[in-house]
This record gives structure tokens, C-alpha cells and sequence, in this order.
């Protein structure tokens, strides 16, 4: 007994000055403040998470989320692993060469399976100067196993290399049900500051034909993930934003004047990414457009020009649209719509950045610029003519794309170690609770900790078993529905538009794609819902968005929030799901019983809740005389009721209605 004594006045002196201490980080749990206590390596690894958070900060990010049905290139299902087929890309001449860039394909409902989506596991790169021989190797990754590099870009120096063909080889392609595959999202070949690669011919020995969802043309056409390359120094205006028309076929046009007559390579226009409700996911983006050099203020004579252009995806995302030149000397460089972007029965155009580059640098940088008419709205003080050549796109500073590249390749090495680090870190953590379990095992507080200790563990286990149910149901969700419904809305396609067919069958089409479609856009739904782990208010919000373009976007719409720059908080599925859900089903109810010509929108986040509020001024209801009956009213309520939060219903006859649903953020909804 007295040997007992001594050893736990001996555990209570040594770890006295630490449990009297106050911890660092009021938010670490007592299970790893008494780990950091037991093992002090776990405290330098703090340190060095610290610093990567703090870098990290200050780069940018690589887009992450779901891109609709943009994926790449996918090849043709392969019954051989190993049997060699490859991409090839023309350049149109013989070009020196810097660098070659890899882009894996993402599919973020896959969950981790996937990062780097059919990436070849063994593979290589040459060039030539002709089509069929004479290649030389950039690259041979051909012996052994190549490590997956998930979401981030791969870079391969291509210096002192000059030809005119470029082919990846995949020689050992992943294995896939029925076979082997492999995939890619963009090739890009860099030359100085110039993806030389963008929307050249290109062939392949295998290629799955599903567009857009999987091409060919993808793997070249200068529309990934990477975006615009940017810094994340966030921007201080918009773009342009041209005034309202009636008409689509109305003229606008920007004019920017390079000072005097220059050799122009390639043109890139910058689509807007602002949240602003004008143009909102591209919009104003023009449906057609032609660019034209002159050395004619007027243009009544043009040293080159576009034919009237279409872009194939109607937009090109969040990616830059890049014609080139050939080196076409000129001083005044004019973009026109030919066709504008439609928001219910009004038009507008609008961009975000119109570069001109001559050896390799924006000569329209700060340049002059005139412009047909703009936009004289209320709240579009950061849209002006001169911000479509600042140097900012509506979201970042812009950078020049072999920089990003490298940037966003330090980012993924950065979160791989911090990856590294957390499981590094979680491994000392489970040696430190067992030494501390053994260590005092003789101690009768030792039951509590060790109480403690299960309490952690079995709750990480739940999580983690709920986590990986999810992801499975996104994923056959994803695969077999989302698959199918991808063909009944292809097959149907092509039967509305068969001109041999009656016009009652190719209703009947029309009518069956609309469904099918419908159907597709609630599995989105669904999945998102379920795939999304950690989602935010600016998840949901964003999301939200998109569901009044989808819905009410024939209407005249206006979007607000409540405060306009709002901080994102964490908020759980369930509370996400009938938040969500219970918005849609405001917005249906506008669509389908209101007869509305204006719906308003806002969105309210304070530190204690958040809300959305539908207004319409459309034919309205006596909610007495409803209430009770109206099934409609009922979900809203149930959902109300589910997340503990509130509803409220103002509906005056002839005059309009204004729903309101708010929902705490408190620890029954995080």
C-alpha cells in the first residue's frame, strides 16, 4: 500500500503543472490535450500544421466540386491491361516546348475512388516532328507503377524539346468493370506563356464518345478545373456588364484601343464568376460573338476576325475562351455579341476580363477601352468598361498559366503533407492513449480515462461507418441511375429531333427527356445532399442559387443577402436537407401556382440562425382558408418542425406571397 502511494504522488507531481495549466486551444478536447502531455512530437507537428494552414492561405485553390457532366476524355472499355493506346495532338507546326501538364480527371461524388479517376498507372510522353515515327521521350513512366496524383496537376519539363506531335501512351490502364480503362481531363503544353495545345486536332486509338460528358475534344479544349489562373488576392471589381435589351440580336460590342498597331498571337476572354444575379453561372456570357483586329478606329476594314462563334457548351465555365491570331498586326481589337445571353424576356452581356497577347505578354492590359452601352443599375458599382482589361478577373487577380500551374502543384504537395502530418499525428495518438492506458493501469482514475478514451473511439467508428454508407449510396447512385438516365435523355434526344418520325412520337420524346432530366436534376440533388460531408451555408447558398436559375430563372428574379458579405458556418445534413428541400418547394410553388412575373430572394445568416425569404407578386391565397389542407403547407411545416426552427406565411389575394423559414444553428443542427 505504501509502495502504491508513492507512485500516484509521484503521477500527480509530474503531471501537476500540466493539468493546472490552461490549454492552449480552447477548442482541443481533453483527450488530446492529455496525448500533446504524453508525447511532445505530437506538439511539433501542431507547429508545422500551423505554418502549412498559414501557407496555404495565401495560394490559391483548385476547384473541387461537381461540374455538372464536364468530366474529359475516357477511353473505350480495354480487354488488355497492358496493350498500349494512346492521345495525340497536332500544333499545327514545329514549336519549342517548356513544359508538358497532366490534369487528372476529378468525380468528387466517387468520393476518394474519384481523385485521379483512370489515371494511367503506367504510361509515357513523346513528341515528333511527324505523326507516325521519330518520337523522342519527354517523359517514360513505363517500368514501374506511377503514384496516383489525385485532384492536382502533374508537370513534366519539356526544355530543349521542339516537334510538332505530342502523345501520352498509356501502357497499363486501370482496371474497370468488364475490362481496363483509362482518363484525363486536360493536356496542356506550354511554350512561354502559351497552352500551345488549346483546341488543336487531336486523335486517339480508344476514345468513349459520350459528350459532353466524355470526349475526345475535352482533353484539349482549354475548359477544366484549373480555371482561370488566379491568385487568391481577391478582386476588387466585376468585369462589364452591358445594359438590358429586349432583344437577343441586339448589338454590343467592346472596343480596346493597344495604343498602336501590334502583332497579336491570341486573344482570351474571361467569363464573369460573381454571384451578382444578372450573371450569376456565366450568364451574359454571349451565345454568339465575333472578334475582329483593325487598325480602323470604325472597322470598316478588319486584318482578321472570327466567323460568327459559338461556344459548344454554351459557356465556357469558369476557364478562358482563347482564339488565336497568328500573329495578325492591328491596333483596335473589338469583341461583339451576335447573339445575347437571355434572362426571362430580357438580355444582357457581360465579361470579366478581354486579354490580347503579343510575345507572350497582355499588351490590353490598362488599355483604352469604349463599349456600346453599359449597365446603370442600381448595385453594379464594380462593373465598368475599364475593368474588363485591370488585370482582375470578378473573383481573383490574374496571373499568367504556366505560374498557376506551379502554384497550384505547391498547394497539392502542401496538403499532401499536411495529409501525411494529421495521419502521422493520429497514429502517435493512438500510441500515446495506449502507453498512457498501460503506463497507469495501476491508478483507480485509470477507468474513468480509459471510459473516456472508448467514448472517443466508438463515436470516431459511427462516424466513420455512417461516412463510408454515404459515400456508397452517392456513389451507386451515381453510377447506375445517373448512368441510365444519362442514355434515356441521349436516346431521347436524338428521337425529338428525328425528322422521319411523326411529330406525336417526337413529342412523346421531348416529353420523355423533360423527365428524364427532371428526374437526373432531383438525384443531383440528392446526392449532393448526401455525398457533401463537412458543407457549409456558402455550400447551401450556392447550391440554392442554382436551383432559382433552374426553376424560376424564366422569371424576373432578384437575389439578396442578409449580411452581402457573409461568413460560412458548418451546418448538418439533416438540417441541410429540409433547409434545402423546403426552399425548392417555395420556389415549385412560384413556378407552378402563382402566375408571377418578379420573385425576390434573399438569404439571412446571423451568428444564432439562418433564413431564406421567397416573395412573389403573383395571384396569392387566404391562408386560412388553406390552413390545414394544403399538403404544400404541411411539408413546410414538418420541416420546420424537424430543424426546431420557424415558418411564417404572408399571403395577401391578388397581391403576392412571401414565405419565410429560419432554422437555429445550434448544436442539434452542426
Amino acid at each position: 500500500m505504501p509502495h502504491l502511494l508513492r507512485i500516484v504522488a509521484f503521477v500527480l507531481a509530474t503531471a501537476a503543472p500540466a493539468l493546472l495549466a490552461t490549454p492552449v486551444d480552447t477548442n482541443s478536447s481533453l483527450k488530446d490535450w492529455m496525448v500533446r502531455l504524453i508525447k511532445p512530437g505530437i506538439r511539433k507537428a501542431d507547429a508545422r500544421l500551423a505554418r502549412i494552414d498559414q501557407e496555404l492561405s495565401e495560394l490559391p485553390k483548385l476547384y473541387t466540386g461537381p461540374r455538372g457532366s464536364r468530366f474529359g476524355f475516357h477511353s473505350e472499355t480495354i480487354i488488355q491491361q497492358t496493350e498500349p493506346h494512346y492521345v495525340q495532338i497536332d500544333l499545327g507546326e514545329v514549336r519549342p516546348l517548356d513544359s508538358v501538364v497532366l490534369l487528372p480527371v476529378h468525380l468528387p461524388t466517387l468520393g476518394p475512388a474519384g481523385e485521379g479517376y483512370g489515371f494511367p498507372i503506367r504510361f509515357k510522353i513523346e513528341v515528333s516532328k511527324t505523326p507516325t515515327t521519330g518520337f523522342r521521350s519527354i517523359a517514360d513512366h513505363t517500368e514501374y507503377d506511377f503514384s496516383n496524383p489525385g485532384r492536382y496537376p502533374v508537370k513534366f519539363s519539356a526544355s530543349g524539346f521542339r516537334g510538332r506531335f505530342v502523345r501520352l501512351t498509356s501502357t497499363k490502364h486501370v482496371p474497370a468493370k468488364g475490362g481496363f480503362v483509362w482518363a484525363m481531363e486536360e493536356i496542356m503544353i506550354f511554350s512561354g506563356n502559351y497552352n500551345i495545345a488549346t483546341a488543336r486536332p487531336r486523335t486517339a486509338t480508344s476514345t468513349q464518345e459520350l459528350f459532353p460528358n466524355w470526349s475526345l475534344q475535352r482533353i484539349n479544349d482549354g475548359i477544366s478545373r484549373a480555371g482561370n489562373p488566379h491568385e487568391a488576392k481577391p478582386s476588387p471589381t466585376n468585369g462589364f456588364l452591358s445594359a438590358r435589351s429586349a432583344s437577343a440580336s441586339d448589338p454590343k460590342w467592346i472596343i480596346v484601343d493597344l495604343g498602336h498597331s501590334l502583332p497579336v498571337d491570341e486573344i482570351r476572354i474571361i467569363p464573369t464568376s460573381s454571384d451578382h444575379p444578372e450573371i450569376i453561372g456565366g450568364r451574359g456570357f454571349p451565345k454568339s460573338l465575333t472578334i475582329e483586329l483593325s487598325n480602323d478606329s470604325k472597322f470598316e476594314t478588319t486584318v482578321w476576325r472570327t466567323r460568327k462563334y459559338r461556344h459548344p457548351l454554351g459557356f465556357p465555365w469558369d476557364s478562358a475562351l482563347v482564339l488565336r491570331c497568328n500573329g495578325e498586326a492591328g491596333r483596335y481589337l473589338r469583341l461583339a455579341s451576335r447573339e445575347l445571353f437571355a434572362r426571362g424576356d430580357m438580355h444582357s452581356f457581360a465579361i470579366s476580363e478581354l486579354q490580347a497577347y503579343h510575345k507572350g505578354v497582355n499588351v490590353a492590359l490598362h488599355k483604352k477601352v469604349t463599349v456600346s452601352d453599359q449597365s446603370t443599375d442600381p448595385g453594379t458599382a464594380g462593373w465598368s468598361p475599364q475593368n474588363v482589361v485591370d488585370g482582375f478577373s470578378s473573383s481573383s487577380s490574374l496571373i499568367e498559366l504556366p505560374d498557376y500551374i506551379d502554384v497550384i502543384i505547391d498547394r497539392g504537395a502542401l496538403e499532401d503533407e499536411r495529409t501525411q502530418l494529421v495521419n502521422r499525428q493520429s497514429k502517435d495518438t493512438d500510441t500515446a492513449l495506449t502507453r498512457l492506458t498501460i503506463g497507469v493501469g495501476t491508478i483507480g482514475g485509470i477507468a474513468l480515462v480509459g471510459w473516456i478514451w472508448m467514448i472517443f473511439r466508438q463515436r470516431s467508428v459511427r462516424i466513420r461507418d455512417s461516412e463510408k454508407l454515404r459515400k456508397q449510396i452517392a456513389r451507386d447512385l451515381h453510377d447506375d441511375i445517373g448512368s441510365n438516365l444519362a442514355g434515356i435523355v441521349l436516346i431521347s434526344e436524338v428521337g425529338s429531333t428525328n425528322q422521319d418520325a411523326c411529330e406525336t412520337a417526337r413529342d412523346d420524346f421531348r416529353e420523355i427527356q423533360e423527365t428524364a432530366e427532371q428526374t437526373a436534376e432531383a438525384m443531383r440533388d440528392i446526392v449532393w445532399l448526401i455525398d457533401t460531408g463537412e458543407a457549409t451555408t456558402r455550400d447551401l447558398f450556392m447550391r440554392m442559387r442554382e436551383s432559382i436559375e433552374l426553376i424560376v430563372g424564366h422569371l424576373d428574379t432578384s437575389v439578396h443577402s442578409i449580411p452581402p458579405s457573409q461568413k460560412s458556418r458548418p451546418i448538418g445534413l439533416q438540417s441541410r436537407r429540409h433547409f434545402f428541400f423546403a426552399f425548392k418547394e417555395a420556389l415549385n410553388n412560384v413556378q407552378k401556382h402563382a402566375n408571377a412575373a418578379k420573385v425576390r430572394v434573399v438569404f439571412e445568416l446571423t451568428p444564432s440562425h439562418v433564413t431564406f425569404e421567397v416573395s412573389d407578386d403573383g395571384v396569392g391565397f387566404e391562408p386560412e382558408e388553406v390552413k390545414g389542407s394544403g399538403h404544400g403547407l404541411k411539408n413546410f411545416r414538418r420541416r420546420a418542425n424537424r430543424v426546431n426552427g420557424q415558418l411564417k406565411i404572408d399571403s395577401i389575394v391578388n397581391k403576392g406571397t412571401t414565405i419565410r423559414f429560419s432554422a437555429p444553428l445550434n448544436h442539434r443542427n452542426l
